[in-house]
């Protein structure tokens, strides 16, 4: 007898486990459910703010007959943007550009902080940076970190690489 007692309650157990597991699973499921239908829905009384868009770049295809100077002009109302034009789209040489490349056009305020910091004759070393990236920078070349070294008597380690520490200030010869 007290064999069969222990089986009924074993077995109670056991379905009353299996009962509460089962409402368990269905109220998760309700709950994904309902927030995968109701995802990005804005409900009643709540408000969403749209901050300002952020500056962006537009992408222009040149045509034939296009310069650098002209294409500034046409975008910017000025010619004299073609250099950062030409930094932004890697450009070599500014006076060979070909019809159906694409350019990115950046948007005004990007063009006047490239324009800055392109006639900015100063800089101050980061944390991490080294001539390469410094020229980079300010030059959109790398490989001209040779006349930042020579304008600021940049000394060298033992390995022969150039030598700056972060918070020093560079001359950027123009």
């Amino acid at each position: 007898m007290a064999r069969k007692k222990s089986l009924i309650s074993n077995w109670q157990e056991n379905y009353a486990g299996l009962i509460l597991g089962a409402i368990i699973v269905i109220i998760l499921g309700l709950l994904v459910a309902n927030f995968i239908t109701n995802r990005g829905k804005i409900g009643e009384g709540e408000q969403t703010e749209i901050g300002e868009e952020t500056a962006k770049s537009t992408q222009y295809t040149v045509k034939e007959g296009d310069s650098l100077s002209k294409i500034s002009e046409q975008n910017y109302g000025e010619q004299d943007a073609w250099p950062v034009l030409a930094r932004i789209n890697n450009i070599v040489n500014p006076n060979i550009i070909f019809v159906g490349s694409t350019l990115e056009i950046p948007s005004a305020q990007t063009l006047a902080e490239i324009k800055m910091q392109m006639t900015q004759t100063s800089y101050d070393v980061l944390e991490g940076d080294t001539l390469f990236i410094v020229a980079e920078k300010m030059y959109g070349d790398g490989s001209k970190w040779p006349v930042i070294a020579k304008a600021n008597n940049v000394g060298r380690l033992p390995n022969g690489n150039p030598l700056i520490f972060a918070g020093s200030t560079l001359t950027i010869p123009r």
